[in-house]
Parts: C-alpha cells; structure tokens; sequence
C-alpha cells in the first residue's frame, strides 16, 4: 500500500506530504481544484509521461516521492529488487523518487537510479490506476482482448506473449520472402550475366604472364620466319665456310695448326693455343646452335594465324576485365565466387519455405491453444461479470464476449473480442460502444476491476472519479462495491459524489488558496465531524444548514453499517 506521498515544486505544490492508510483514502473537493494532481503525481513516480511544465513557476525542478509497504516474500517485487541489485533500507517498504528539471528527469528506488522502463515495470505491481476517463477504453474493442487476456492469467498471457513472437518472427521470414520474390528477377539478370562472363573469361586459356609471354615470342618468330632463316643461313656459311669461301672455323683450324708448332718452340704460346682451341669449340657450337634452329624454323601460316587469334582474343578480354592478365583471373574467381553465392541464395530460399511452413504449424498450434484458454476465460468472466453487474443495480443486464476468428493468426492470437451488453430485457446483445451510457461504462469498468484485482497482487488501486455518469441509487450501488473492494487491499479515491465519499476510511479535502497572488494546493485531512460537513457540502452546497449536515450524517452512518456488514448489496 501507498504509505506517503511526498512532493515539491510541482504544479501548484511548494511542499506537500501526506500520509495514508489502509482502507478507503477519499479525496474530495471542488471542480478544478486540483485533485487529479495528487494522482498525477503518482503516475509521474510509477514512469508516467511527464513535461517540464509541471515545474513549479520560478523553481528549478520538481521532487516526487512515494513510500510502499509491501510483503517482503512478495515474488513480484522479490525478483525485481534482485534484479536491480536493489536492498531496501526498512524491511517491507520501498521508496521511490522522480526529479524532474531541465536537465531531465531521474528515477530512482532505495537511492538507486534506474531506467523509466524499469519504474514503469516496478509500476505494474504496486498500483492500478483507473483514471477518470479510463471507462471509455471500453467503447474501444481493441482494448476487450487484453482485458480477457489479464482476467484469464499467467498461462493466457503466456500464451498470449508467445504468440507475439512467433507472429513477428513469421513477419519477419514473411518480408525476407517477399523482399527475395522482388529480387527473383534482378537476380536471375545477375546470374545471366555473370554466367556470361564467366564463359567469356573460360575462354582466357592462359593462365600466366610467363605463358602470355611465350605466345607473343612464338608469334614474333612465325611473323619473321623467312628473314630470320635467311640470316641463320649466312651466319652458319659465315662459320663453317663452303665451296666459294672458307668459313671462320676454317680460318681458325689453320691458325690453330700454325699455333701447336710456335707453342712446341716457344712454351709461353700454350696459353693462347688453349685459349684459341675454347674459342673454336665455342663456335663450333654456335654454328650448330645457328643450324639447328634455322632447321626448325618454317615458316607456318595457319600456326600464326592461330596465335595471332589467341592473343586477339586475350587482349579483347584484357581490355573488358584486366587490363592486367591477373586482374582478369581475379575477376573469375570472384564470378565463380558471386554465382555459388546465387546458388547458396537459392537453398537459402528452399529453407526458407520450410522454415516459414514449420513456424506456421508452430504458430496456429500456440494460437489455438490461446483461443480454448480465451474461449475459457470468456465464459468465466460472463458469469462474474453478470454477478458484480446485477450487484451495481444492472441486475436484468446482458454481458456477453464474443470471439470473433481472424482469417489469419495476427500478433495477438487468431481471433478478436469484443464485450456486448443488452442492458434491458428482451434487447439483442450490441458492442458496447453502441449500446452502453456513460454510467453503464462506468459501473462495467469498475465490475470488471472488482473482477481482476480477485487474483491480483496489487496492493493500492486509484479510482479517479470513476462515478462519472452516474447518480441516485447507481451511486449507491458503486459505493458499497467499492467498499467491499476496500476489504481487499487500499483504495485511493477521487469523487465528487457524496454517497461514494461517505464509505472513506479516512477523507482529505483539497482546495486551491490564494497567498500573496500566489495560488497553493491545499490538502487538509477532515476528522470524522469535518467529514460529514464534506458530504453535507457535496450532496447540497452548504457545508452548515442543519438539513445538509443531517443528510451528511445520514449518508455516513448508512455507509458506516454496510461496511461493516461486509459492503453487501442490498
């Protein structure tokens, strides 16, 4: 429960602490004076949406802080104090506290600064907030699912969460597919023309420079062939000589035999004999070197002209994907490379149609049991709501939900709800954004809250003015079913209606004064003499006429007796 309220610089609050109780805390006062700022203020602390403008005029920044108690062993609150590595200083209470100033806004718990998502969540299990216009969520279908989902429990929104995501990770293989069926058609012009390439480059049979280089020599000696011959020709005559003159082996074979008759006479000529008889084996060689090759060499037409297409056609290909020979090969593998990928992309999409179909079977299975844990639920909570109906004075009401089933599983399961009502006898059942008034909303909205706090671990609800709409023996009726709510846990409550406010366990009144041109929210806590002077003003306008303070008197003491008696109906 919500043991204190602590604020400043916010709104109209300079510095503001309340204390509560348990029970029914009632808070009352004049149109505009400013109730819903007390609520405000704890929504603000629980990670509601705040703005700067709630700081007060000519102050630096807002403080809000709020004490909890709460059952140490509570499993909810338990795990997540453990998961923020959170110990709280007194046993069983919990502090919470938003500052909010220019420089932004910092939540933090037990002096410990955590993130707004985290407040939100801590949130959830300490208070639920009906605000005043909060019944119109009713006349919104969307809103009907998530309320059946919460009044079925755990396993539902288990279910329910389960669903979410296999329907987004289907999304998700969904849009890949689609974004794959989009591309099917680029992508086969990618493969065409790579494939294209690819055997262009197939027919770059070289695989070296040093084999690029031997054809354009080949090709260079075949160009020259017939010169070439006719020069070995007079280089081999010039060596070895013939028939009209002696070749330089001649000449050096004489030379030679003069040299071994001087060396025989003169030692010091050896030298230059053997120098001479290397020079004569060097150019024998040579000369057999110059005749082999002139032999080999034949002029070759048709071997030329298939040279000079080879590198042609190399060249071609260098000038599309080189220019360099090894740019050209790296350009083939990276084709070889891309099309296997192609080819991977088309597995890729076969188990992706597998994958797509698996998780479909997966998801109807999960939604079907959702729509029996929902069918379930439905049929309970017609029951419970036709009860607490019947006991908020709409005894001869209808309350059905209906289950209307999708064409296809969505996010949130695989059919609709919607809440009917036929609020008189003998009426058809219609969606209640078109049957229900404004206090009918109001007395559903808060049937189905005394429904889903049965189970609930949450210790304060507020209602902000939920008794829109209503009046005479309507707001009775709703005052003892929120009496018999008080008995459940605490119950902060903002009304205007003097029947409702008369079953407070403790009463506060708020209103606006005015010191020095400066207007202050004002919060006094009524004793129980006060208190009926709060509900003679309600019910009449006139806080002091003896009639209005009999009235008062009577609608507390008749609130007093119900209360005791348990809050019944009756």
């Amino acid at each position: 429960m919500l043991l204190k309220l602590h604020i400043q610089n916010y709104i109209l609050i300079d510095t503001l602490t309340l204390d509560f109780q348990d029970g029914i805390c009632v808070l009352t006062g004049e149109t505009g004076a400013g109730k819903s700022i007390l609520i405000d203020a704890v929504s603000a602390i629980l990670g509601g949406r705040i703005g700067l403008d709630v700081i007060r005029q000519g102050c630096e920044r807002a403080l809000l802080e709020a004490t909890f108690r709460f059952r140490h062993d509570w499993p909810p609150l338990r795990d997540w104090l453990s998961e923020h590595g959170i110990e709280p200083a007194l046993e069983g209470e919990l502090t919470l506290m938003r500052e909010i100033s220019a420089r932004g806004t910092r939540c933090r718990v037990e002096g410990v600064q955590v993130p707004l998502a985290a407040i939100r969540e801590l949130g959830e299990h300490l208070v639920d907030i009906l605000g005043q216009h909060e019944h119109t969520l009713l006349t919104r279908a969307r809103a009907h699912l998530g309320l059946l989902d919460r009044f079925a429990g755990a396993p539902a929104e288990d279910l329910a969460r389960e669903v979410a995501r296999l329907h987004g990770r289907r999304a998700r293989l969904r849009e890949e597919q689609a974004e794959r069926v989009a591309r099917a058609a680029e992508r086969e012009r990618q493969r065409d023309f790579w494939s294209f390439q690819l055997a262009e480059l197939e027919g770059l049979d070289v695989r070296s420079e040093e084999e690029l280089e031997a054809l354009r020599q080949e090709r260079l000696l075949l160009q020259h062939a017939e010169s070439l011959q006719l020069t070995l020709g007079r280089i081999g005559q010039a060596l070895t000589g013939g028939d009209e003159a002696p070749g330089v082996l001649d000449g050096l074979s004489r030379v030679l035999g003069q040299l071994r008759e001087a060396s025989s006479l003169d030692p010091a000529l050896e030298s230059v004999l053997g120098n001479l008889t290397d020079a004569r084996e060097a150019i024998a060689e040579a000369s057999r070197t110059v005749r082999y090759r002139q032999d080999r060499l034949e002029p070759d037409p048709e071997r030329l002209e298939a040279i000079d297409q080879r590198l042609d056609h190399v060249q071609t290909l260098l000038r599309k994907y080189g220019p360099t020979l090894a740019q050209a090969l790296a350009h083939h593998g990276r084709l070889e490379r891309d099309l296997g990928a192609l080819g991977e992309d088309d597995v890729r999409g076969g188990r992706l149609a597998d994958e797509l179909a698996a998780l479909e079977t997966e998801l109807g299975g999960v939604a079907s049991r959702l729509t029996r844990a929902r069918g379930e639920a439905a049929r309970r909570l017609e029951t419970a709501l036709q009860e607490e109906l019947a006991d908020l004075g709409l005894k001869e009401a209808r309350f059905e939900v209906m289950l209307r089933p999708l064409a296809e599983v969505g996010a949130e399961g695989a059919e609709a709800v919607e809440f009917f009502l036929a609020a008189n006898p003998g009426e058809v059942p219609r969606p209640l954004a078109r049957t229900a008034s404004g206090g009918e909303l109001a007395r559903i909205m808060l049937a189905l809250k005394t429904v889903l706090t049965r189970d609930d671990a949450v210790p304060t609800l507020i209602f902000d003015e939920v008794d829109t709409g209503i009046s005479g023996r309507a707001a009775q009726v709703v005052a003892r079913k929120i009496a018999q709510l008080g008995h459940r846990g605490q119950i902060l409550l903002i009304t205007h209606m003097p029947a409702i406010a008369a079953v407070a366990d403790s009463h506060w009144r708020i209103e606006k004064l005015v010191e020095s041109g400066r207007t202050t929210l004002s919060v006094t806590r009524l004793d129980e003499g006060q208190q009926v002077s709060q509900l003679a003003h309600l019910a009449s306008g006139d806080a002091h006429s003896p009639a209005a303070i009999d009235h008062g008197r009577e609608l507390r003491q008749r609130a007093l007796a119900f209360k005791v008696a348990g809050g019944s109906v009756g």
